[in-house]
């Protein structure tokens, strides 16, 4: 194989990676809401919201790193 393809292969396959990771990531990030918000409900404010602000943080970093992989697998076609 060329370089060229190599090189093509190995961006391809790291960019699967990180959308593979990013699901899995995404169900963490439900699970810390889900607990954050339960104990908001709760009136546990002191440990609800920081668990809040943990997940909308996790999940803006797995939303934006899985749309520049899928354009830059899109833009290798």
């Amino acid at each position: 194989m060329n370089q060229e393809k190599k090189s093509y292969m190995k961006n391809r396959q790291r960019n699967i990676a990180i959308l593979k990771r990013n699901r899995s990531l995404l169900k963490v990030t439900i699970v810390i809401l889900a607990a954050g918000l339960s104990l908001s409900y709760l009136d546990r404010t002191n440990i609800g919201e920081p668990l809040i602000w943990l997940g909308v943080i996790i999940f803006v970093y797995a939303f934006f790193t899985g749309m520049i992989a899928r354009l830059q697998l899109k833009s290798e076609k």
